[in-house]
């Protein structure tokens, strides 16, 4: 009974470690991938700045074509101005004239505006630039450390594993069995230390009779409460 006790503690042992690697080896993957999408979002930030510059400038340059166009046209105009041989057609030219004009200074003030915008976004971008190296470093810093935890850690959980296994072959079957089935129905804390006469697992008072029995170690018990192994340890 002593040496089946000692072995299902450090099987217990092994298997509290193994859930311990289990759940941090499904939380890795999901930290790394998060932080995989945060260097990803800063270079797409970086990337759209640059894009939302060629963009005001792909603007400001149509808005200058535009200009070039109209006074193109207004040069026309005055050419036709010495032409004209009517009082109403030379008026008309000019109210076309004017209106050109009028339209080519509504131009003039996006145009004004847009480089405005170009100015604003080119600040960012050299913001940007002094940090995104640093923050893209240490996000790919924190990627490769938790990428060889997540190995090191596997190589554990297998190592655990195989111990776990040669233990087992050591445990007689009718406790090994015991411990598995207690296992299915509370989880990796299959033994429960008793303190005083209480089970450590339930919180709930041994029985006299299970508590005598227990100090004595005269066998492999069970709290009649919640059903876990008993383990009493001597002061």
């Amino acid at each position: 009974m002593e040496q089946d006790i000692d072995k299902l503690l450090k099987l217990q042992e092994i298997d509290l470690e193994i859930d311990r690697l289990e759940k941090l080896l499904k939380k890795l993957p999901e930290e790394i991938e998060k932080l995989k999408k945060e260097k990803e979002e800063l270079l797409f930030r970086f990337e759209k700045i640059n894009n939302d510059i060629k963009h005001a400038e792909a603007r400001k340059k149509e808005k200058e074509l535009d200009i070039q166009t109209y006074q193109d046209r207004i040069l026309k105009i005055e050419e036709a101005l010495n032409r004209v041989k009517t009082n109403e057609e030379y008026k008309s030219l000019l109210r076309e004239k004017a209106q050109l004009e009028e339209t080519i200074m509504e131009i003039e003030d996006e145009i004004l505006n847009i480089m405005e915008e170009i100015e604003e976004l080119k600040e960012e971008k050299k913001k940007l630039e002094k940090t995104i190296e640093e923050e893209k470093r240490k996000i790919e810093e924190k990627i490769k450390e938790k990428e060889n935890l997540l190995k090191e850690d596997q190589e554990k959980l297998e190592k655990l594993r195989k111990e776990r296994k040669k233990l087992q072959n050591e445990i007689s079957p009718q406790s090994l069995s015991k411990y598995e089935l207690i296992k299915k129905k509370r989880g990796s804390k299959v033994i429960a230390i008793v303190e005083d006469d209480t089970c450590s697992g339930c919180y709930m008072i041994i029985p006299p009779k299970v508590y005598s029995s227990l100090v004595k170690g005269e066998q492999l018990l069970t709290c009649p409460h919640c059903g876990r192994f008993l383990y009493y340890k001597p002061v």
